[in-house]
């Protein structure tokens, strides 16, 4: 099983691409499956509720940590026991880092406990479309905004920071610039994954 995860702050056209790559795989006669964080699983789909819902006022600690108990079970359902090619995250712990880490300003090492501690996989390749804050609430302009989609444009810019500094530490992730047409975009996330194939 490969684990390629897709990752960048709302409106970066993510969820459009990782659709079409399932598409692709699954046209090559690949086994593919796509999960996202939060959710995934029945008790993971419960925490998302929480976690986007506007009627808490939940401190960034209890943040992250739902993410991570959304995350376990998720592991523990679809990562652990695979029998897929291909496995497809929309978001995955590289979020905690940029938005509870970078966003919230938790401490990294507490996120990076969490990732060891839990045994996440280390994904093959994770691609981080990147793209101005300002250009990404404009896309989502016409969309219902949960909670953590209305904490605001600084929070954003820490946000996008942080996922930018990911991609400078470590080799297996990949940023592409996610205000290219969407056909451009989507070749350029083929020809990443077309080496894992």
């Amino acid at each position: 099983m490969k684990l390629i995860s897709f990752e960048g702050i709302e409106g970066v056209g993510k969820s459009t691409q990782i659709n079409l790559i399932l598409e692709w795989l699954t046209s090559k006669g690949l086994s593919s499956k796509l999960v996202r964080e939060p959710g995934s699983t029945e008790f993971g789909e419960k925490i998302r509720e929480l976690l986007l819902s506007k009627d808490y006022n939940i401190s960034a600690h209890t943040e992250l940590l739902l993410m991570f108990a959304a995350r376990a079970e998720m592991i523990k359902e679809h990562l652990a026991k695979a029998n897929e090619d291909i496995v497809l995250c929309d978001r995955y712990y590289h979020a905690s880092i940029a938005y509870q880490g970078y966003g919230r300003k938790l401490p990294l090492d507490l996120i990076d406990s969490l990732i060891k501690n839990i045994n996440c996989p280390i994904p093959n390749l994770t691609i981080i479309y990147d793209l101005d804050v300002n250009l990404g609430f404009k896309r989502k302009a016409k969309d219902d905004i949960d909670r953590i989609e209305s904490s605001g444009k600084n929070f954003f810019e820490d946000v996008r920071k942080g996922y930018q500094q990911i991609a400078n530490e470590r080799e297996e992730v990949v940023i592409l610039d996610a205000s290219q047409p969407i056909e451009i975009l989507n070749q350029q996330t083929k020809d990443l994954i077309e080496p894992l194939i």
